[in-house]
């Protein structure tokens, strides 16, 4: 909680929680005209989480024994008991018990009697509250604190009577199994506490006298005086009013050094745990308008997100589309420039022999150079077939137009039938002299064609050098 409203008897008192303890940042009187206009001047100023506590002398508590039955059942007789102990309470609690040896279930009935007190800052906290301005989810009070308190001191007795002092006031408050069972504060007579001493300790014997009467307590209980170190000496008086134990604390340790029980009551607001706390419709109607507007912040904030992811989503999409549209585009652009450029290109050669003219150039460039025509390997392959003793080394070729066939059928040839020079190195295998190889070679040529050959022996090499000419084939007019 980043503050605490502390309603009591004379205004509304606004503390601030800080990392030291609790300052005193505000006071309104109840009696001042202006006093709603600075409560809703101080609400307007920033959004805050608060504790609502009330600090009221009239402010009752009572045990009930509830017989067993369901929880409906246990619900509208609590309800029921309510109604008969406080007619008239607009605020009201039921807290259970933990279970005793007496059959039954133990309830705490809590109330505030007068709520004129509490109703005058109401209207603007819930106001305020239903605005989303403040944050006050309960109304508590100092006794519920207190217990709040008492149940963490795992050093203190279960069952005890505390007494504390502050505010011109004493607080009794009865403790069974670290529960609270009983509350009652008494109004300090003079200015000083010396003075009310007197009278505390009347109050305190009543109270001891009054107490198993009322079957609370069986024997005596435990005192424990909650209180300023300072104090203790004169606070030892109260011993006389009864022959119970008496027990001192020294408040400062547990309140950030003030002696007001009050201090310590609002340090526990900000600590773990839920304390008692009182039916406030105001309070409650605020934190439902509360919860349905985060409700509404949520469902809203869950929508945008989904419609945000929807649209990245799309977005993601179109952006890829367009990517490949763009691909797409890029890629036909290129194919139709290929294809402009084909037709530029067939056009400028349109007025040429094409593609006649590209082949005979082409055929010249594979005479001219290269391997040599299949024509003159198939008849070499022929000639070697019929001499298996002779091998070829070594192929050359020349094409020669400035020849023409001298011997043969030359009439069957067009006069532009371009001729070969041919040279072959021949090595030999078998028995064979060069001399006879050579002339078996040149006889088996002029036989298979119609072309002279000429026969060279090289004695240091065993080759035979053989030169002729053939006729290469033309290509047959289109």
């Amino acid at each position: 909680m980043e503050h605490s409203l502390v309603i009591h008897a004379q205004g509304l008192d606004i503390w601030r929680h800080t990392a030291s303890g609790i300052e005193h940042e505000l006071r309104i009187e109840a009696e001042d005209k202006r006093a709603r206009m600075k409560l809703q001047d101080w609400l307007a100023v920033v959004r805050r989480r608060t504790s609502l506590v009330a600090d009221l002398a009239d402010e009752r508590h009572i045990i009930e024994r509830l017989p067993h039955t369901s929880r409906a059942d246990r619900l509208h007789l609590v309800e029921r008991k309510l109604t008969q102990r406080f007619p008239d309470a607009a605020f009201t609690s039921a807290t259970p018990l933990p279970a005793g040896s007496e059959d039954g279930l133990n309830v705490l009935l809590s109330a505030i009697p007068r709520s004129t007190s509490i109703t005058l800052w109401l209207d603007g906290l819930s106001e305020a509250g239903i605005k989303g301005q403040i944050d006050a989810p309960r109304l508590t009070s100092v006794p519920f604190l207190v217990e709040h308190w008492y149940r963490r001191q795992r050093t203190l007795p279960p069952q005890s009577l505390l007494l504390t002092f502050g505010a011109g006031c004493m607080r009794q408050i009865l403790f069974r199994q670290h529960r609270l069972a009983f509350s009652r504060t008494i109004t300090a007579r003079a200015a000083t506490l010396p003075e009310s001493l007197p009278a505390y300790r009347d109050e305190l014997t009543q109270t001891l006298a009054w107490l198993p009467s009322q079957r609370l307590i069986e024997g005596s209980v435990p005192i424990i005086v909650l209180a300023a170190e300072a104090d203790f000496p004169l606070l030892r008086e109260l011993a006389s009013a009864s022959n119970n134990s008496m027990d001192f604390i020294d408040i400062a340790r547990y309140s950030g050094g003030s002696a007001d029980v009050l201090a310590l009551a609002l340090r526990e607001t900000r600590q773990g745990g839920t304390p008692g706390h009182y039916n406030c419709h105001p309070l409650r109607r605020a934190r439902q308008f509360t919860h349905a507007r985060r409700a509404i912040w949520i469902v809203t904030a869950v929508m945008l997100a989904a419609g945000l992811a929807a649209s990245t989503a799309e977005f993601i999409d179109t952006r890829h589309l367009h990517r490949e549209t763009g691909q797409l585009v890029a890629e036909r652009e290129k194919l139709q420039n290929e294809l402009e450029k084909l037709k530029t290109e067939a056009a400028t050669e349109s007025g040429a022999d094409f593609p006649d003219d590209w082949l005979d150039k082409a055929e010249s460039l594979a005479l001219d150079q290269g391997i040599a025509p299949i024509s003159i390997l198939q008849a070499i392959a022929g000639l070697l077939d019929k001499a298996p003793w002779a091998r070829l080394e070594s192929l050359t070729w020349k094409r020669d137009e400035s020849q023409a066939p001298q011997t043969g059928d030359t009439e069957s040839l067009p006069v532009d039938t371009p001729l070969a020079s041919i040279e072959l190195e021949i090595s030999l295998t078998g028995n064979e002299t060069p001399k006879t190889a050579a002339d078996k070679l040149v006889s088996l040529w002029q036989k298979q064609h119609d072309s002279p050959m000429r026969a060279h022996i090289d004695s240091g090499t065993l080759l035979l050098r053989l030169d002729t000419t053939l006729a290469l084939p033309g290509r047959e007019a289109p």
